[in-house]
């Protein structure tokens, strides 16, 4: 027997033989709209398992960042209007300003994605599990990472002006303190505090620029109540092929 009919009597009998037709004839995204232009989208290869990433996310609105900020804001301002002058009051003021970075700082921290047919898991450190169900994603795309593309001039224009400010704001300080040699402990140190303030924020700013910049496209989705997730990852496509492919 030749190995031409020997394969042949032996497709005869597989019962994987009608499957393979069926599953490139399965509509996609039956439940979302896809703009994705004309990339093409691979299969998973295991659609039972699910998928776990590694990826950074970007979620808005992140009601937690703004209740801390809004608190900052307006702890700093009752302390700053209430406190005595040359009280450490006024340094805590100060302090509290300093308190929104930390969603900034959390904002970009490695996630975890755990992409399944049915629904997609974010899972964020110190943070709030976000599981978002195939039903309710609105739209979803590939999107260019325009950081990425712009990355080596926005590296030059930061590193060239924290040094500036920093080196302008340490002589300011420098001044402020050779005139008010007399003055107390929390006079002095409230000098520091709010020179740092912008230099602070733009490190942190930095920081989370970095962290995206690695990634040239991201993965864009909008849900049905208004929530939007950006997902930096390498993979955007192998998340789309495993909801594209949801065994009916």
């Amino acid at each position: 027997m030749t190995f031409v009919k020997y394969f042949r009597k032996l497709m005869s009998w597989c019962p994987m033989k009608n499957s393979f037709g069926k599953g490139r004839r399965e509509d996609c995204f039956s439940g979302f709209k896809l703009e994705n232009g004309s990339q093409t989208v691979p299969s998973p290869v295991n659609l039972q398992k699910k998928i776990i990433y590694n990826v950074h996310v970007s979620i808005f609105p992140e009601l937690w960042a703004v209740i801390i900020i809004l608190f900052a804001l307006i702890i700093s301002l009752l302390l700053w209007t209430y406190s005595p002058e040359d009280s450490f009051s006024i340094i805590l003021s100060e302090l509290i300003l300093y308190l929104p970075l930390i969603p900034l700082l959390l904002s970009h921290r490695s996630s975890t994605v755990a992409a399944m047919p049915e629904k997609i898991i974010i899972k964020r450190p110190m943070r709030k599990t976000v599981v978002i169900e195939k039903e309710d994603i609105k739209q979803i795309s590939i999107e260019k990472n325009e950081n990425h593309s712009l990355r080596w001039l926005m590296r030059l224009v930061f590193l060239t002006t924290i040094p500036i400010i920093l080196y302008r704001k340490i002589e300011w300080i420098i001044k402020d303190l050779q005139l008010e040699e007399t003055a107390s402990a929390p006079a002095k140190l409230g000098l520091f505090l709010p020179q740092f303030f912008v230099v602070t924020y733009l490190l942190v700013f930095y920081y989370n620029f970095e962290l995206q910049v690695p990634y040239q496209r991201i993965l864009k989705v909008t849900t049905f109540s208004n929530m939007k997730l950006w997902i930096y990852t390498e993979k955007p496509e192998e998340i789309i092929a495993i909801l594209r492919n949801e065994k009916e």
